[in-house]
């Protein structure tokens, strides 16, 4: 149905728009969960991550995205117990209020090049932590809170979150980077584990990777994600290809949005499509929405092959290439404010694009050097090229009759809205999942890892756990500073008893140790 809807500030538009009540009406309580509200602002989910799909295929999901509502919300205290709920069957809203890394340190050359050296006893070399892999399961919910003290929310350093054939995952509220992560000195640019005593290879350097090719990529699928509130960055690097995405989909991957995301000083950001192979029908359909892209010196902002791409209310500041719609790509362009940049939007390399032209809601240049057909600067500075555009009429509604957006806010207006809410630690998100922070679950963490779905879970000393009697793992400290006892089924006791005990170990740094003691 065809609404005629106000924007925030009293502007009439005509756009596809479901209201607040028939949202809620049709998806009930799994959605609520999903709603998240500040400065009477609503920040609940949108786009096509809340979109069930198509009725009859193998990603339709009634109510949409709604991650691990209905699984229990628990809190993960260390790196061991996040990967060990991200990669379990069960369903689950993981709460983290630390930053986090392997814990496994290790030496490079530089930080910046990331080589890792010969000897690996802090003889030489710039101190890092070893990568990892987390492959996240479906049905998930990954929520980060925000530090009180410092205001910024979690950051995941080195740790590569992927979504292979994975369905139904939300996570918000999150930082992520892989600067500093350690690479072999030959062969290609792998993020280095330590895996069983070993170093490992395990995946390309991306923040976040979203794929379905486990098995084929013309068979396998995966979708409904909603990436939301998080900062995806790294440091300075030797070359351009020391780090690979921020944010990557690859393959048939459906019904996906990221919003109010930063995305900042890094090289390639986002990439949609590996290949102009990787176009086959229907694949990636995709929202991007109040995003911060600045100063991302190389391109990406994304990259799109394939697939059709809701593009509104994005902000691009400080940066070179960016949207850059390729082969066999389709995209929607509403309300996009880019400044100081190179070549913001393009759709002359085989793709099509469709321009929101009505007045307020059509895209803004401001000191921008390629422009698209038609197009100035509003500050009058020159225009190096005029890039033709390859049209087309496609509205994200003829994909999803019930396609609907929160907010489409006036283009002028982009920088200041997206500035103040867009990336980590901006809004409090984790009270619209749970009251309070639930405290930390060794008997659920031992089901966890003895339930995992996608991939082992690796202790801080890099061994491999398969059996965790108690919710039990093992990892060497330093300079303890708290000590806890439990029972061998896992409660909680003021002092240990006579016989077997459970103890618990924290040091300075945060790292946990549990071991089995015998008190006579």
């Amino acid at each position: 149905m065809k609404l005629t809807v106000k924007t925030r500030l009293g502007m009439t538009c005509s756009c596809f728009v479901k209201s607040l009540m028939t949202v809620f009406a049709a998806c009930g309580a799994l959605l609520s969960a999903n709603a998240q509200e500040a400065d009477g602002r609503n920040f609940g989910i949108d786009g096509f991550a809340a979109v069930s799909g198509t009725p009859g295929t193998p990603h339709y999901l009634e109510g949409g995205t709604t991650g691990g509502a209905g699984g229990k919300v628990v809190y993960a205290n260390t790196f061991q117990q996040l990967q060990a709920y991200l990669q379990a069957k069960d369903p689950y809203v993981v709460i983290v209020d630390k930053d986090m890394d392997t814990g496994i340190k290790c030496w490079v050359d530089d930080l910046s090049t990331g080589h890792l050296c010969n000897n690996q006893d802090g003889s030489e070399g710039v101190e890092t932590t070893y990568g990892e892999r987390v492959m996240i399961a479906s049905n998930k919910t990954l929520v980060g809170v925000v530090n009180p003290e410092t205001g910024r929310a979690p950051l995941f350093s080195r740790i590569t979150f992927v979504m292979q054939c994975a369905s139904n995952v939300i996570i918000r509220n999150c930082r992520f980077t892989m600067e500093g992560a350690p690479i072999l000195k030959s062969g290609e640019n792998k993020i280095v584990a330590f895996r069983d005593g070993e170093q490992k290879e395990v995946g390309d350097p991306d923040c976040i990777s979203i794929q379905a090719d486990e098995n084929s990529a013309k068979t396998d699928w995966g979708g409904h994600i909603w990436v939301d509130h998080c900062e995806f960055f790294n440091g300075d690097a030797a070359d351009k290809d020391r780090y690979d995405g921020l944010l990557d989909c690859k393959n048939n991957v459906q019904w996906m949005t990221f919003s109010y995301n930063h995305f900042h000083h890094h090289d390639k950001a986002c990439l949609f499509g590996k290949g102009d192979s990787d176009v086959f029908d229907d694949c990636r359909t995709i929202s991007m929405h109040h995003n911060w892209f600045d100063n991302i010196d190389g391109s990406r902002l994304p990259l799109q092959r394939g697939g059709y791409l809701h593009y509104y209310n994005n902000y691009m500041v400080g940066s070179a290439d960016g949207w850059d719609v390729r082969t066999k790509a389709v995209g929607y362009v509403e309300a996009c404010y880019f400044k100081d940049s190179k070549a913001p939007i393009r759709s002359d390399r085989e793709g099509s694009l469709n321009i929101n032209k009505t007045a307020g809601y059509d895209v803004i240049y401001d000191n921008c050097r390629r422009l698209m057909e038609g197009y100035t600067n509003i500050d009058g500075s020159k225009v190096d090229k005029s890039l033709p555009v390859n049209e087309t009429d496609w509205t994200p509604s003829q994909t999803a009759e019930s396609y609907s957006v929160n907010y489409l806010d006036k283009t002028a207006d982009v920088p200041e809205v997206v500035r103040k809410y867009a990336g980590a630690g901006k809004i409090e998100i984790y009270k619209a999942y749970t009251d309070a922070i639930p405290d930390e679950d060794i008997n659920e963490y031992a089901h966890a890892v003895k339930n995992y779905d996608t991939a082992y879970t690796y202790d801080e000393n890099g061994n491999r756990i398969t059996e965790v009697p108690a919710g039990i793992y093992y990892a060497a400290v330093t300079e303890p500073v708290k000590t806890e006892y439990f029972s061998l089924d896992g409660m909680s006791v003021a002092s240990p008893s006579k016989g077997i005990n459970i103890r618990r170990v924290t040091d300075s740094d945060g790292h946990v140790c549990t071991s089995k003691v015998i008190m006579k």
